[in-house]
């Protein structure tokens, strides 16, 4: 992402008169000028397909279980499981998961937009020019907070809009009606929205804290998918000698267990942390790396 200024004579006095909105507009015309924005826009598109396909012949088989070679009394317990997924929460809860498919990997995308608002700046070496035309490093910083979450909003709109139309068809050709607008539903979508902004926020404050773009890229994917197998290996030990409940919950510390509770609880497993605790660890994630990269940009020498 580069930076181009109307003039070099332009005073950092000038710059200052500059609007929140200008600046806001001028952090998205930097992304909008390069290529990554609509290569992870066609990577959302990817990966919610994939979702889609793998979450429908979950359900499928949930709904209508394969019973052939089953003994007796595993032949009862999926058909139980079926009536149970067949009443209006398990339906509900389908539902949820199948409008909120692509997440794991589209939040991810989100994340990366986050860290590349920020990193580009020193990969082309236009940091110093931006923070020169516009000296108020707060006020930069959260527009490109906002350019960041922006496009973390259109990556959530675009993997919606494949699941709204898919979902409706799919539980047509299952023969179950729950209404894509029942409170469950919606809530996940809402939740869902809020969990690829979080990750775009996150994202921008591991860009402040590791300036390095590879370096910062590399962390972030590490982070959400290293972090998540480590975390669900660790606690698992620890429950196979601590047998409580609690300990399998705990993983919600991973973000990406976290991001994934907050808008479909019970889908990961038995032991899933309640949905407003996967809400309240990604709220507190949010906070603290927006928080750490507003107090970096303020206080760090920028060239």
């Amino acid at each position: 992402m580069t930076t181009t200024l109307a003039s070099p004579a332009l005073t950092a006095a000038g710059a200052t008169h500059a609007s929140p909105a200008r600046l806001i507009r001028a952090e998205i015309m930097k992304i909008r000028t390069t290529n990554t924005w609509w290569l992870f826009g066609i990577g959302i598109v990817l990966v919610t397909a994939l979702a889609l396909t793998s979450n429908g012949f979950e359900h499928h088989f949930e709904l209508y279980p394969a019973l052939g070679g089953m003994p007796a009394d595993e032949q009862a317990r999926a058909l139980a499981d079926a009536a149970q997924a067949r009443t209006h929460a398990g339906l509900a809860a389908i539902a949820a998961d199948m409008v909120t498919s692509g997440q794991f990997f589209g939040v991810l995308f989100s994340m990366l937009i986050g860290v590349l608002v920020v990193t580009n700046e020193f990969f082309h070496q236009t940091a110093t020019a931006t923070f020169m035309t516009n000296p108020h490093r707060t006020t930069v910083i959260m527009a490109k907070l906002a350019a960041a979450v922006t496009f973390g909003v259109l990556f959530w709109l675009i993997s919606t809009v494949l699941d709204l139309a898919t979902t409706a068809i799919y539980l047509n050709t299952q023969h179950v009606s729950i209404s894509l607008g029942d409170w469950i539903v919606v809530r996940s979508i809402l939740l869902n929205l809020l969990a690829f902004a979080m990750w775009a926020i996150f994202g921008l404050g591991l860009g402040t804290l590791v300036r390095s773009q590879i370096g910062s890229v590399v962390t972030g994917m590490a982070v959400y998918l290293i972090g998540l197998a480590a975390v669900a290996v660790i606690f698992r030990l620890i429950y196979n000698f601590y047998h409580h409940d609690w300990v399998l919950q705990a993983t919600v510390i991973a973000p990406a267990v976290a991001s994934a509770i907050m808008t479909t609880p019970g889908r990961l497993d038995d032991h899933a942390a309640p949905q407003w605790v996967g809400l309240l660890v990604m709220i507190g994630y949010s906070i603290v790396l927006g928080g750490i990269g507003i107090m970096l940009t303020r206080r760090r020498d920028i060239s």
